[in-house]
C-alpha cells in the first residue's frame, strides 16, 4: 500500500515539491538582510616611478543591505564583476594608514558595483585600517637557478647539460627589497624514467609577488635524452704527452680505433678528429712495461670507451 502510494502520481508530487521550494525561496528572498560579502580592494594613482614595499590585501569585508535574491546573486557574480574600493595612492609620498571606513566616507565614488546589484554599501567591517608604504620603483636583471633533476629510463642518457631560457629576468619592484635579492630559484623539477627530449615550461615566482613584477613569467627547460648506442671510430691519432726533451719515443700503432658508448644521435653526428687519444708518458712510462691502454677525451655525448682497437699500444724508446 505504502509503495503504491509513493509511486502513484510521481511526476505531479515531484512537480508540487519544487514549486514549493520555488514559491519558499522567493519570499526569504524578497525580505531585506544585511549580509557581508568580500569585495576587491584595487590600487590606483601609482606613479611608474614608485612601487609599493608592503603588501596590501586583495579582499576586504563590507556589510551590504539588498533583498535576499539580490544578495545571492551578488554573492555568486561578485568576484567575475567590477565590484570594488579603489585605493587612491595618488598623495601617498611615502608611509600612510588609510582607515577605510573615513576612507569610504569621503570618496563615496571609489566605491564601484553594477548598478543591477541594488544594495547599499553600510561600512567596511574588516579590515578597519590598511598601511601603506611606498618607495621607488627599481629595476634589476636576476638570475634565473632552475633545481632539475632528469633521470632516463634504462637504455637512455642526458647529452649534454640541461638548458634554461633565459638565464636571467628583469624584475621591477621597491628598491630596499630588491636590492637585497640576486637570484630567482624555480621550483624544483624532478622526473624520472624519460625516454625522449625534455621541453617544459616552469613558472617563475617571486615572493611577495604583489609587489614585484617580472617581464618574464616563465623559463623553458629543455634536456636532450637519446638513446644509448655504440659506433666504431678509426683513424684517430695517438698523441705522446710530457716526454722530456732528451727522451726519443715513438708510438705503434700511430693511429687507433675505439668503440665509444653515449646518445645515438650523438655519436653519428662525431668524426674521429672529435676525439683525442692520448698516452702520459711522465705519468705512466715503466721501462719493464711497453704496452699500454691509451687514454681518451670523451666528447660531449659519449658515455664510455667500451674498447680500443687494438687493446694497447706499445711504447717504444729509443
Amino acid at each position: 500500500m505504502l509503495k503504491k502510494i509513493l509511486t502513484t502520481d510521481i511526476q505531479i508530487k515531484i512537480g508540487s515539491l519544487i514549486l514549493a521550494i520555488l514559491l519558499w525561496f522567493f519570499v526569504v528572498t524578497d525580505i531585506e538582510y544585511f549580509y557581508d560579502l568580500e569585495i576587491p580592494l584595487r590600487i590606483d594613482g601609482l606613479s611608474e616611478d614608485k612601487a609599493l614595499n608592503n603588501e596590501i590585501p586583495e579582499l576586504i569585508t563590507a556589510r551590504f543591505r539588498g533583498k535576499g535574491h539580490t544578495l545571492l546573486w551578488a554573492s555568486m557574480t561578485m568576484p567575475i564583476s567590477e565590484t570594488g574600493l579603489i585605493l587612491d595612492l595618488t598623495r601617498t609620498k611615502s608611509t600612510q594608514v588609510y582607515y577605510l571606513n573615513e576612507y569610504f566616507a569621503e570618496h563615496p565614488d571609489r566605491f564601484i558595483m553594477p548598478r543591477d546589484y541594488k544594495l547599499d554599501l553600510l561600512d567596511i567591517v574588516e579590515p578597519e585600517s590598511i598601511w601603506v608604504s611606498v618607495e621607488r620603483m627599481a629595476h634589476k636583471e636576476l638570475n634565473v637557478n632552475v633545481q632539475a633533476d632528469i633521470n632516463p629510463a634504462l637504455g637512455y642518457m642526458l647529452v649534454g647539460d640541461i638548458k634554461v631560457e633565459p638565464t636571467k629576468v628583469m624584475v621591477h619592484g621597491p628598491v630596499s627589497l630588491l636590492n637585497e635579492l640576486t637570484s630567482i630559484t624555480v621550483p624544483p623539477y624532478r622526473v624520472s624514467d624519460v625516454n625522449a627530449d625534455v621541453d617544459v615550461s616552469l613558472a617563475l615566482t617571486l615572493e611577495p609577488a604583489q609587489l614585484f613584477s617580472l617581464e618574464t613569467s616563465a623559463v623553458t627547460l629543455r634536456a636532450d635524452i637519446q638513446s644509448i648506442g655504440a659506433v666504431e671510430f678509426f683513424n684517430i691519432p695517438v698523441r705522446l704527452e710530457n716526454v722530456p726533451r732528451n727522451v726519443e719515443v715513438s708510438v705503434i700503432p700511430q693511429l687507433i680505433g675505439l668503440e665509444a658508448e653515449g646518445g645515438l644521435d650523438r655519436l653519428l653526428d662525431l668524426k674521429p678528429e672529435d676525439f683525442v687519444v692520448k698516452f702520459d708518458y711522465s705519468a705512466h712510462w715503466d721501462q719493464n712495461e711497453q704496452m699500454y691502454v691509451p687514454e681518451a677525451v670523451l666528447p660531449m655525448g659519449v658515455k664510455r670507451i667500451n674498447r680500443f682497437i687494438p687493446d694497447k699500444i706499445e711504447i717504444v724508446q729509443k
